[in-house]
């Protein structure tokens, strides 16, 4: 953030008072492109926010007859979302506090007024709005993937729970687009009866109007291939391929289709697939412009492209399928894998099922899910899978050995039992047709029935691969929303969930409670000689070597930048601390070797302690901003405590 391109709107009544603002914002931000308007009055400030949109706003709490801070009301109602600092010569903390509460982001007294505060206090403001901003994408993007998420889970629920798989896969549409604020879902099956007869059979079907209408019977005459006018895109679905596209890029026959005189944007495309083939497609009809489908909503949706592919396998499969649906229709993650292994050993009937995940595709390293076993659930458990029938399943196929199983396995191959004499296992893979584990089970019987046994197997394949692919997905979506991307160290939004705990702790202990903010001293000169990619691999370097200085309770945090902060709970004194921010600036000391480099750093580093330095976060984290100042101040490469007294005497 060293060079800005700002548009700046002064609100003062002293011109005297402007242009020295505006020489402090020139030499504090040397080399930026800034354009700085000035307003003397409320309503001309008003008229401006209403023409530009502004970067930042410096608001005056005197504007000749106005009060500031109605002003500042008053544009926040409009919806300005820009930072705003609030600058006034009063200096009382009722102002301050209401200037804060009316929704200024920081509140400058101009007496002591300098070019390094007023630019220090800018950088943190754009930083506070950027991050701000950031967040509520991240939150957004985050709460579109936990309502599909959820639509995924009731989804899969419906499918498995619906006897009439007619109305279930119905259903699941509906929920579908309504998380997703989609216009209709329509499944066609992909009828290839010869190269010149290729049909498309519209089989189900739900729109929003007719839903709103008391819905409608899901089912219409067929259409030929032809007529959709889609040959140059069945290829691409064949191959399972995720397709978005706008409806004026379709064809005029499958436009008007689409539309049935309803005005829609965008039609997207997820095939569905059965037994490794391509049975046919979902197409979702969009009637407003939207972002493209994430990396994992695609996903998503393909897990649920891929479990009805299952559900209509599973409505041509035996009546005995039903005890294994109804045993795990209402689970989801490790009970949903617990249940699958439990019935499945009674509906074969098997005296072992298991539920493995790949962990380590070089070493071929597996690890149990879920087993059941002679009565009991297993779990925990890993699995080398080496010279085994699971090599040959990790590899895409099937393994079926109806007698004499025992012997494939060898006396050191799991599971080690000698009564063990059949055994079938299945590969689990995700949406991408990527294995990523197995299911399988024994007996101490020989298995006669192989194309029951695997036709089980296979379906119930599927949909643990689905549920695996949407456990490690929400896994990842949780770990992106909480942890930094760069060092995987917790982020801000974790960082306050942990403080908040603390500090609900420390009060019900009374104990104390430490917050280090560390910050680099000179870090924007390595980057400057050396380039960001060897500063990114530093950073990742330095919260690796602070974390071997915490204890289990503590956290280390980033922030952005070059910035960190350390969350040290339950301390027995205020000298844990500055023994700990003494072996941190002794740590870092050592030389990294990155490439080529060898770097030596130092920190400063401001510590604030709960209670006497504040007693919430907000204050804490301000007051240890404010003594890593101090520490700045003194010289840098040092930990200073705060202290009021010393950071009142440099404002």
């Amino acid at each position: 953030m060293e060079n800005l391109d700002l548009k700046i709107i002064i609100a003062e009544d002293d011109e005297d008072d402007v242009l020295l603002i505006k020489e402090f914002i020139r030499e504090g931000l040397p080399g930026s492109h800034l354009e700085v308007d000035w307003a003397e009055n409320a309503q001309k400030a008003l008229s401006l926010i209403q023409q530009k949109s502004y970067d930042l706003c410096l608001l005056d709490y005197r504007l000749g007859e106005t009060n500031g801070l109605e002003l500042l009301q008053t544009i926040k109602a409009q919806g300005f979302a820009s930072p705003v600092i609030f600058l006034t010569g009063r200096g009382d903390e009722e102002t301050a506090a209401e200037a804060i509460k009316s929704g200024a982001t920081d509140y400058l007294g101009k007496g002591t007024l300098s070019p390094e505060i007023l630019t220090h206090a800018i950088r943190q403001a754009l930083k506070l709005h950027q991050e701000e901003d950031q967040r509520k994408k991240a939150e957004n993007a985050l709460n579109l993937q936990d309502r599909l998420l959820q639509a995924v889970s009731d989804a899969t629920h419906c499918l498995l729970t619906q006897r009439n798989h007619k109305h279930a896969i119905r259903e699941v549409l509906k929920i579908l687009c309504s998380a997703t604020n989609l216009q209709f879902g329509e499944i066609y099956q992909f009828l290839d009866r010869s190269p010149h007869s290729q049909t498309f059979v519209q089989c189900f079907s739900w729109a929003r109007e007719n839903d709103l209408n008391g819905g409608s019977s899901g089912f219409f005459e067929a259409k030929t291939n032809k007529d959709f006018g889609l040959d140059q895109f069945l290829a691409p679905l064949k191959k399972g391929e995720f397709m978005e596209l706008k409806t004026t890029e379709l064809p005029c026959q499958a436009s008007d289709l689409f539309q049935k005189g309803k005005k829609v944007d965008s039609i997207t495309f997820v095939p569905i697939m059965t037994d490794e083939s391509f049975w046919g497609f979902i197409a979702f009809g969009n009637s407003s412009p939207q972002k493209p489908w994430s990396k994992n909503e695609k996903s998503l949706l393909k897990a649920v492209a891929a479990s009805i592919g299952c559900e209509i396998r599973r409505h041509n499969e035996e009546l005995a399928f039903y005890s294994i649906v109804e045993g795990t229709s209402s689970r989801v993650g490790d009970d949903f894998f617990q249940s699958l292994v439990h019935h499945l050993a009674l509906a074969l009937p098997a005296r072992k099922a298991y539920m493995a995940e790949l962990v380590n595709y070089n070493s071929s390293e597996c690890s149990i899910l879920a087993g059941w076993e002679s009565g009991q659930f297993i779990s925990d458990r890993v699995l080398n899978v080496k010279n085994t029938p699971y090599e040959d399943v990790l590899a895409g196929m099937i393994s079926y050995y109806p007698d004499a199983a025992h012997e494939r396995f060898g006396e050191d191959g799991y599971p080690a039992d000698p009564d063990i004499k059949s055994y079938a296992a299945v590969p689990c893979f995700d949406s991408h047709c990527k294995i990523i584990g197995h299911l399988s089970v024994m007996d101490d019987k020989p298995m006669v029935n192989k194309e029951r046994t695997l036709s089980i197997l296979k379906i119930f394949a599927a949909r643990a691969g689905a549920e695996l692919e949407r456990k490690r997905t929400e896994g990842m979506i949780r770990n992106m929303a909480y942890h930094d991307a760069l060092t995987g160290l917790p982020n801000r939004i974790l960082l306050n969930d942990r403080l908040e705990m603390a500090l609900a702790q420390a009060q019900r202990g009374q104990s104390l409670l430490a917050v280090l903010f560390l910050d680099f001293d000179h870090f924007k000169s390595i980057n400057d000689k050396l380039g960001h990619g060897v500063g990114d691999i530093l950073l990742k370097s330095v919260g690796g070597r602070l974390k071997k200085c915490l204890r289990n309770q503590d956290t280390v945090a980033r922030l952005g930048g070059d910035e960190f902060i350390l969350l040290l709970p339950e301390i027995n004194s205020p000298l844990d601390a500055g023994n700990l921010a003494k072996k941190l600036l002794e740590v870092v000391r050592s030389p990294f070797q990155i490439q080529e480099h060898e770097l030596q750093i130092t920190f400063s580093i401001g510590v604030a302690l709960y209670p006497r330095d504040g007693e919430n976060s907000t204050t804490l984290l301000k007051h240890a901003d404010e003594a890593l100042y101090l520490a700045k101040k003194r010289g840098k490469n040092c930990f200073q405590f705060y202290n009021a007294d010393e950071v009142g005497s440099m404002r």
